[in-house]
């Protein structure tokens, strides 16, 4: 599934009505149904655009994929962990002072 651009809306969020929604996410319907997509998903955080659809299998089926894959996990180490980052740093950086 694609991260999209957010699509400006007519008239901002007066078009949109919220379906569901948890700590990172909001589901939102379009009101009057005149638009591409019929339902769209926003990151709480920043109100981008992540996925939308014409139809409400569908966006659930991307609601889900978002929880299982998109969420931040607390209790799983992950590829960007500061620590382990910066004692790969500090290992690579004498060596290229002394090649200078």
């Amino acid at each position: 599934m694609p991260f999209r651009k957010p699509v400006p809306t007519l008239g901002g969020l007066s078009f949109w009505e919220n379906v569901k929604q948890d700590t990172y996410f909001i589901m939102q319907k379009h009101k009057t149904g005149v638009w591409p997509y019929k339902y769209r998903i926003l990151l709480r955080e920043n109100t981008k655009e992540i996925a939308n659809a014409k139809d409400l299998e569908t966006i659930n089926f991307d609601w889900e994929y978002l929880q299982n894959h998109a969420v931040p996990r607390l209790n799983e180490k992950g590829f960007l962990d500061i620590e382990d980052l910066l004692k790969d740093l500090l290992k690579v950086v004498p060596s290229i002072i002394l090649k200078k």
